[in-house]
């Protein structure tokens, strides 16, 4: 009885839930819409044309699939993998995948640039390296009155590359800078050469007074302005014009001829053979080349052509509690080629002190000595004029010894002056007196 009430009871419950309906039932799939997606205008308040470019119609909502029908570009938007590659590091697969002709990507699109090329195009495509930034006009190195020195010296030592030593850094005739708290001799200014390689112009001027007692002359002065030219092609190699300008004599007496003429032309190439910058010691060799150009009247026309080989050393000689000090000494000789030139051995010392190591001040003491060895020209005068110019006269186996003090100062590393006084101690004066001479350099 109980089991027949228990099976009723299930039977009237399954009754009347199979009689409910459906609270709800879900309908078919209904298709979606088409979506079209466009770019951007960006900002607010952008007044400018709407973007050239928008995106096709978005037919699915997973990345990476498509319709089968799509177009490589909506593919490629989509973010659909190429066929048949495998992972591979980014630095690697970046170029190689990107610039293929798979199937699924033909070369459009964006895509990054090669290095030092232009974009675009398919992977062996020729393309034009991309042109470097323009050079600045000028460097915090280049000197006020020539404004992109550095580039200009730059381009011109990249075409003549034998011109320079670019492996320390060297601009095509830039001075030899491993010597730069030298001083160049001041007095004997032909003569005397710096033993450095250089480049720089050297106006110099100076005043030469004749002694009263001097037979022919009987007083009266000689004076010189012109200008010498260095020009530096390695830092051991240079060529120097030494002497270029006008001379003159102004004679005390009736019998001596006063003129102005322009002077014979000095020059030679130098060679640095001995080049220390450790110990700062150097030397070098030339051979200077004097040729008769001016007028026989002020002795700048005689003897023919003249030949002096010469030695020039320099070395800094020690230090104190008021600076460094520095020695040059130039000694050579001067030979004639012609019939009516003298020949005479010389040697210029020169003493510097870099006043406290601050390389703008340098006190000088500077001594010049002349030996006359002979002459070829039988000439009727028994004096000469040594470095101003060749006599040719009777003057044998005559000496004179001068001593100069003066100084130069730098103003900057391009611009410098020097200024000497010049007396004879002891030997044969004849046109020496006394000698004032300044220089101004202007070097690079």
């Amino acid at each position: 009885m109980k089991r027949r009430l228990l099976v009723g009871v299930l039977l009237a419950s399954a009754g009347s839930v199979a009689a409910q309906g459906p609270a709800a039932r879900l309908g078919s799939p209904a298709p979606s819409p088409s979506i079209t997606v466009r770019a951007s205008y960006g900002d607010s308040g952008y007044d400018g044309p709407p973007p050239a470019a928008r995106l096709g119609a978005v037919s699915t909502g997973r990345i990476g699939e498509g319709p089968d029908d799509a177009s490589p570009e909506e593919k490629y938007n989509w973010g659909v993998p190429k066929r048949n590659t495998t992972a591979t590091p980014a630095s690697r697969n970046r170029d190689t995948n990107r610039n293929s002709d798979d199937e699924g990507y033909d070369g459009r699109g964006a895509k990054l640039r090669t290095p030092g090329r232009l974009t675009g195009g398919r992977a062996g495509d020729d393309f034009e390296p991309v042109p470097p930034p323009p050079r600045p006009e000028g460097s915090a190195t280049d000197p006020g009155w020539w404004p992109g020195r550095r580039r200009d010296l730059d381009d011109l030592r990249n075409q003549f590359p034998t011109f320079g030593d670019t492996d320390r850094d060297r601009l095509a005739f830039q001075s030899d800078c491993a010597f730069d708290n030298f001083s160049s001799p001041i007095t004997n200014p032909f003569l005397a050469e710096d033993p450095r390689s250089l480049t720089e112009l050297r106006p110099l001027y100076f005043y030469q007074g004749i002694p009263s007692a001097q037979y022919y002359y009987q007083g009266g002065h000689l004076s010189f302005l012109g200008v010498q030219a260095r020009a530096a092609f390695t830092d051991r190699f240079s060529v120097v014009v030494s002497k270029v300008g006008w001379s003159s004599i102004s004679s005390g007496s009736p019998l001596g001829q006063s003129d102005t003429s322009f002077s014979e032309i000095w020059l030679s190439p130098k060679f640095v053979f001995w080049r220390v910058p450790d110990t700062q010691t150097l030397a070098s060799f030339g051979l200077q080349f004097q040729i008769p150009t001016g007028s026989g009247t002020v002795y700048q026309g005689t003897g023919g052509l003249g030949l002096v080989p010469y030695l020039s050393f320099g070395r800094k000689i020690g230090e104190s509690d008021y600076g460094a000090f520095h020695l040059i000494n130039v000694a050579g000789y001067r030979m004639s080629t012609g019939s009516s030139g003298s020949s005479y051995f010389f040697d210029s010392l020169h003493v510097d002190l870099d006043v406290q190591d601050r390389h703008n001040f340098y006190p000088t003491l500077e001594m010049n000595w002349f030996h006359n060895s002979g002459n070829t020209g039988g000439q009727f005068l028994f004096f000469e004029a040594r470095d101003f110019g060749n006599v040719g006269g009777n003057a044998s186996s005559r000496d004179l010894v001068t001593i100069a003090p003066g100084f130069r100062y730098r103003f900057t590393d391009y611009l410098q002056m020097g200024l000497a006084v010049e007396f004879p101690l002891f030997g044969t004066r004849d046109l020496f007196q006394y000698r004032l001479g300044v220089d101004l350099i202007w070097r690079y």
